[in-house]
Protein backbone atom coordinates (compact mmCIF):
# COMPACT_ATOMS: atom_id res chain seq x y z
CA UNK A 1 0.00 0.00 0.00
CA UNK A 2 2.88 2.61 0.90
CA UNK A 3 4.58 1.59 -2.00
CA UNK A 4 1.21 2.48 -4.10
CA UNK A 5 1.25 6.23 -2.43
CA UNK A 6 5.19 6.85 -3.25
CA UNK A 7 4.08 5.60 -6.85
CA UNK A 8 1.25 8.07 -7.02
CA UNK A 9 3.55 11.02 -4.96
CA UNK A 10 5.90 10.85 -8.22
CA UNK A 11 3.97 10.66 -10.89
CA UNK A 12 2.44 14.78 -11.06
CA UNK A 13 6.25 15.49 -11.24
CA UNK A 14 6.88 13.06 -14.12
CA UNK A 15 3.73 14.14 -16.00
CA UNK A 16 4.82 17.71 -15.61
CA UNK A 17 8.40 16.76 -17.27
CA UNK A 18 6.37 14.86 -20.04
CA UNK A 19 4.25 17.94 -20.74
CA UNK A 20 7.58 20.45 -20.20
CA UNK A 21 9.39 17.62 -22.84
CA UNK A 22 6.52 18.20 -25.19
CA UNK A 23 6.64 21.86 -25.57
CA UNK A 24 10.59 21.93 -25.71
CA UNK A 25 10.23 19.72 -28.64
CA UNK A 26 7.82 22.19 -30.74
CA UNK A 27 9.03 22.85 -33.89
CA UNK A 28 8.90 26.43 -34.92
CA UNK A 29 6.58 27.66 -37.08
CA UNK A 30 8.09 28.66 -41.07
CA UNK A 31 7.37 32.09 -42.56
CA UNK A 32 7.13 31.97 -45.95
CA UNK A 33 8.26 35.39 -48.40
CA UNK A 34 7.59 36.23 -51.76
CA UNK A 35 9.21 39.33 -54.32
CA UNK A 36 6.73 42.10 -55.26
CA UNK A 37 6.71 44.34 -58.29
CA UNK A 38 8.00 47.69 -57.00
CA UNK A 39 8.81 49.12 -60.26
CA UNK A 40 6.12 51.58 -61.97
CA UNK A 41 7.55 54.54 -63.44
CA UNK A 42 11.02 56.21 -64.32
CA UNK A 43 11.61 59.33 -65.80
CA UNK A 44 13.05 59.10 -69.57
CA UNK A 45 11.23 55.64 -70.20
CA UNK A 46 8.10 57.18 -73.08
CA UNK A 47 6.47 53.64 -73.98
CA UNK A 48 8.19 52.65 -77.16
CA UNK A 49 8.01 49.14 -76.42
CA UNK A 50 3.87 49.35 -76.04
CA UNK A 51 2.92 47.53 -78.59
CA UNK A 52 6.08 45.33 -79.35
CA UNK A 53 6.46 41.82 -77.50
CA UNK A 54 9.44 41.02 -75.52
CA UNK A 55 10.65 37.69 -74.33
CA UNK A 56 12.41 37.42 -70.92
CA UNK A 57 14.68 34.27 -70.04
CA UNK A 58 16.29 31.85 -69.55
CA UNK A 59 17.44 33.30 -66.31
CA UNK A 60 20.51 31.64 -64.80
CA UNK A 61 20.62 31.06 -61.29
CA UNK A 62 23.14 29.99 -59.11
CA UNK A 63 22.90 26.55 -57.23
CA UNK A 64 23.53 27.96 -54.01
CA UNK A 65 20.45 30.04 -54.71
CA UNK A 66 18.10 26.28 -55.85
CA UNK A 67 16.51 26.24 -52.92
CA UNK A 68 13.53 27.23 -51.09
CA UNK A 69 15.47 28.04 -48.04
CA UNK A 70 16.45 32.00 -47.39
CA UNK A 71 20.50 31.96 -47.87
CA UNK A 72 22.15 35.02 -46.14
CA UNK A 73 25.96 35.95 -46.09
CA UNK A 74 27.58 35.47 -43.01
CA UNK A 75 30.66 37.06 -43.07
CA UNK A 76 32.84 37.18 -46.64
CA UNK A 77 33.18 33.31 -47.06
CA UNK A 78 30.08 32.05 -45.04
CA UNK A 79 26.47 31.18 -45.89
CA UNK A 80 23.75 30.51 -43.79
CA UNK A 81 20.49 28.56 -44.98
CA UNK A 82 17.28 29.01 -42.33
CA UNK A 83 15.15 26.14 -42.23
CA UNK A 84 11.91 28.62 -41.17
CA UNK A 85 11.91 31.44 -43.41
CA UNK A 86 11.82 30.02 -46.98
CA UNK A 87 10.66 31.27 -50.19
CA UNK A 88 6.87 30.67 -51.00
CA UNK A 89 7.55 28.76 -53.98
CA UNK A 90 11.00 28.65 -56.31
CA UNK A 91 12.65 31.80 -56.08
CA UNK A 92 14.32 31.72 -59.76
CA UNK A 93 10.26 31.26 -61.08
CA UNK A 94 9.84 34.48 -57.98
CA UNK A 95 12.63 36.52 -59.64
CA UNK A 96 11.41 35.91 -63.39
CA UNK A 97 7.45 36.79 -62.76
CA UNK A 98 9.06 39.91 -60.67
CA UNK A 99 11.13 40.92 -63.50
CA UNK A 100 8.10 40.68 -65.86
CA UNK A 101 5.27 42.65 -64.02
CA UNK A 102 8.20 45.37 -63.46
CA UNK A 103 9.27 45.63 -67.11
CA UNK A 104 5.42 45.58 -67.97
CA UNK A 105 4.72 48.43 -66.13
CA UNK A 106 7.59 50.48 -67.05
CA UNK A 107 7.26 49.94 -70.77
CA UNK A 108 3.62 50.51 -70.46
CA UNK A 109 3.16 47.07 -71.93
CA UNK A 110 1.20 43.70 -71.88
CA UNK A 111 3.32 41.73 -74.18
CA UNK A 112 6.24 41.50 -72.47
CA UNK A 113 6.18 37.23 -71.39
CA UNK A 114 8.35 34.37 -70.34
CA UNK A 115 10.16 33.01 -73.39
CA UNK A 116 8.62 29.98 -72.78
CA UNK A 117 5.58 31.31 -73.82
CA UNK A 118 6.54 33.63 -76.74
CA UNK A 119 5.83 31.44 -79.78
CA UNK A 120 2.18 32.92 -79.23
CA UNK A 121 3.71 36.81 -79.62
CA UNK A 122 6.60 36.58 -81.49
CA UNK A 123 8.94 38.94 -79.42
CA UNK A 124 11.25 41.60 -80.92
CA UNK A 125 13.71 41.54 -78.57
CA UNK A 126 14.60 38.99 -75.66
CA UNK A 127 16.31 39.83 -72.17
CA UNK A 128 18.66 36.75 -70.77
CA UNK A 129 20.26 37.29 -67.51
CA UNK A 130 22.71 35.12 -65.30
CA UNK A 131 22.47 36.01 -61.85
CA UNK A 132 25.67 36.00 -59.98
CA UNK A 133 24.46 36.87 -56.68
CA UNK A 134 21.47 37.54 -54.74
CA UNK A 135 21.85 37.48 -51.08
CA UNK A 136 22.92 40.00 -47.84
CA UNK A 137 24.10 40.15 -44.24
CA UNK A 138 20.67 40.34 -42.07
CA UNK A 139 20.09 44.00 -41.57
CA UNK A 140 22.51 45.34 -43.39
CA UNK A 141 21.73 44.99 -47.50
CA UNK A 142 21.29 43.32 -50.18
CA UNK A 143 23.53 42.41 -53.06
CA UNK A 144 22.21 41.50 -56.51
CA UNK A 145 25.07 41.38 -58.91
CA UNK A 146 23.90 39.87 -62.64
CA UNK A 147 24.98 39.98 -65.99
CA UNK A 148 21.99 40.47 -69.14
CA UNK A 149 21.85 41.01 -72.72
CA UNK A 150 19.19 41.87 -74.75
CA UNK A 151 18.89 40.26 -78.11
CA UNK A 152 17.22 41.14 -81.56
CA UNK A 153 14.66 37.61 -82.13
CA UNK A 154 14.74 38.04 -85.83
CA UNK A 155 18.29 38.42 -86.98
CA UNK A 156 20.15 36.96 -83.56
CA UNK A 157 22.31 40.17 -83.19
CA UNK A 158 23.18 40.84 -79.79
CA UNK A 159 21.83 44.75 -79.25
CA UNK A 160 23.16 44.91 -75.50
CA UNK A 161 25.35 43.42 -72.85
CA UNK A 162 25.52 44.59 -69.89
CA UNK A 163 26.53 44.49 -65.84
CA UNK A 164 24.67 45.15 -63.05
CA UNK A 165 25.91 45.55 -59.40
CA UNK A 166 23.15 46.83 -57.08
CA UNK A 167 23.03 46.89 -53.44
CA UNK A 168 19.84 48.27 -51.29
CA UNK A 169 20.22 48.53 -47.86
CA UNK A 170 17.51 46.32 -45.77
CA UNK A 171 15.33 48.65 -43.29
CA UNK A 172 15.52 46.37 -40.41
CA UNK A 173 17.19 43.68 -38.83
CA UNK A 174 14.69 40.65 -39.77
CA UNK A 175 13.58 38.54 -42.64
CA UNK A 176 10.59 41.03 -43.76
CA UNK A 177 13.24 43.39 -44.48
CA UNK A 178 15.47 41.39 -46.16
CA UNK A 179 12.62 40.69 -48.59
CA UNK A 180 11.57 43.78 -49.09
CA UNK A 181 14.98 45.08 -50.04
CA UNK A 182 15.57 42.04 -52.24
CA UNK A 183 11.91 43.45 -54.25
CA UNK A 184 13.96 46.85 -54.61
CA UNK A 185 17.15 45.20 -56.05
CA UNK A 186 14.99 43.41 -58.87
CA UNK A 187 13.20 46.90 -59.56
CA UNK A 188 16.25 48.58 -60.39
CA UNK A 189 17.86 46.02 -62.03
CA UNK A 190 14.00 46.08 -64.27
CA UNK A 191 14.61 49.70 -64.75
CA UNK A 192 17.94 49.71 -66.07
CA UNK A 193 16.68 46.96 -68.43
CA UNK A 194 13.67 49.05 -69.41
CA UNK A 195 15.61 52.07 -70.74
CA UNK A 196 17.67 50.18 -72.66
CA UNK A 197 14.62 48.15 -74.12
CA UNK A 198 12.94 51.52 -74.81
CA UNK A 199 16.19 53.20 -76.53
CA UNK A 200 15.89 49.77 -78.79
CA UNK A 201 12.25 50.09 -79.35
CA UNK A 202 12.62 53.75 -80.46
CA UNK A 203 15.01 53.42 -83.01
CA UNK A 204 13.50 50.38 -84.30
CA UNK A 205 10.25 52.26 -85.05
CA UNK A 206 12.52 54.64 -86.90
CA UNK A 207 14.15 52.16 -89.11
Amino acid sequence: MMGNRTAWRGAPGVLLAVVLAGCAGQTPRSNFYMLTADATSRPGITGNCSDQAISVGPVSWPRYLDQPRIVTRVGANRLDENEFNRWGGSLEDGFTRTLIKNLSNLLNSELVVNYRRSEHFSPVYRVEITVNQFDGQLGKDIILDAKWSILAEASRKLEAVKTASIRKDMSGPDYEALVNASSLAVAQLSEEIAAQLDRLCAANRDR
